[in-house]
């Protein structure tokens, strides 16, 4: 049986706090979010890889998050971030984590709007993965093709010379093993793929410089300044909601993610597809 999710975990307890914040604002306030943040953006950025290997400099990695199949999540958004990650004609997908949100009936849905990423794909679990049916979400995203890792690594040859991606499983549920994970996994060209950012602080402590790709805070989703990130902080734990950090050694990149969880409402964080260029940096 897969775990069981407590009744409202402290990351729905501050979206809905902050969507109760948008309803403050003035009804006009959440319709214009609904329109003009309804959208998937595409955020193209340039990430540094410490110890990638030079025939690897401008490799192009599309990642797509949180997509959350069901209710909350129109499928034509869904399909339109697949088809934005195909048009960056990339060398590697990434998909970090949350393709279920609440019910079993989505990893039907997850087999019907997930296919057709024209590059090698690789995943990872997110929380809501767990809890709904994290076996169910393992063979569905396995029979579209996509390789998932649960506290593995796997080496892709990508422009003839290999590249390790490493995955670690869901911090949120408890069953992330970063040792486990990084073991063996081979020096030089290497990614980290983790659903949550906090993985990070994990991933420090092993004192390696990586760069890390994560999901899981939908950027907040109902994002308002100062109080987003003042919930987040105190309620949640999270300080990294969107974006880019520094973690000690770590260099970590925070998706927005796809999909909606708890409202079906965003503001001032429009859904995500990652468009990166890897470049060669120092450590």
């Amino acid at each position: 049986m897969p775990p069981t999710p407590p009744g409202q975990t402290r990351r729905e307890f501050f979206l809905g706090a902050a969507a109760v914040a948008v309803g403050v604002l003035g009804p006009s306030s959440a319709r214009a979010s609904e329109s003009s943040d309804d959208a998937v953006r595409v955020e193209a950025v340039t990430l540094g890889v410490p110890g990638l290997d030079p025939a690897h400099d401008g490799l192009r990695v599309a990642q797509l998050s949180d997509l959350h199949v069901g209710r909350r999540t129109p499928p034509g958004r869904i399909r339109a971030a697949l088809d934005a990650a195909n048009a960056f004609q990339p060398d590697l997908v990434v998909l970090t984590g949350d393709y279920l949100s609440h019910n079993q009936q989505g990893v039907g849905l997850l087999r019907e709007a997930l296919g057709g990423l024209a590059a090698p794909t690789v995943a990872v679990l997110g929380n809501h993965d767990h809890w709904v049916d994290a076996e169910g979400a393992t063979a569905a995203l396995e029979g579209l093709g996509y390789a998932v890792l649960r506290n593995q690594h796997t080496v892709l040859r990508l422009r003839g010379l290999p590249f390790t991606v490493v995955g670690v499983d869901d911090l949120v549920t408890r069953h992330a093993e970063p040792a486990r994970a990084l073991a063996g996994a081979p020096a030089g060209s290497r990614l980290v793929l983790a659903h949550a950012p906090r993985t990070a602080e994990l991933l420090r402590d092993a004192g390696l410089p990586l760069l890390v790709l994560s999901g899981h805070t939908h950027g907040g989703q109902v994002s308002i300044p100062i109080l987003t990130p003042l919930l987040a902080r105190l309620v949640a734990h999270e300080p990294y909601l969107r974006g880019y950090y520094r973690v000690g050694q770590v260099r970590l990149y925070v998706n927005r993610g796809v999909g909606n969880t708890v409202t079906t409402v965003r503001f001032n964080s429009a859904p995500e597809v990652t468009t990166a260029t890897l470049r060669v940096v120092e450590g």
